[in-house]
């Protein structure tokens, strides 16, 4: 949804601590979670917004999900099903992942 749009990726070892970060926190529009190879993408207007994350696969998007009105308890099923491989190819994904260095986000300097 946001071709110019630029993500730094954090590694995660648990769906359940990802489903806790995705729904306790508002994160800043450039932030991706990587989990099983999964990738989970800020794709929301504004960080004033509803977390919305574009969950991409082999880049291919294979999701997109409204972290934001979710329990942690959803958030948590939903990763999961993901991880069983119950999804649908949406299309590529473009995605451009940055090293966490050099990042140039104005909202993250």
């Amino acid at each position: 949804m946001h071709p110019e749009r630029r993500f730094v990726v954090t590694g995660i070892a648990s769906a359940e601590k990802l489903a806790m970060m995705l729904t306790a926190f508002t994160w800043t529009i450039c932030s991706g979670f990587e989990h099983g190879g999964l990738l989970f993408l800020n794709d929301s207007t504004s960080e004033d917004g509803a977390q919305e994350y574009a969950v991409i696969k082999d880049s291919r998007q294979v999701g997109s999900i409204t972290f934001g009105w979710c329990t942690e308890e959803e958030a948590g099923g939903y990763i999961r099903t993901l991880l069983a491989g119950d999804f649908v190819d949406l299309g590529p994904a473009e995605s451009i992942i940055e090293p966490a260095t050099g990042h140039s986000c104005p909202l993250c300097r």
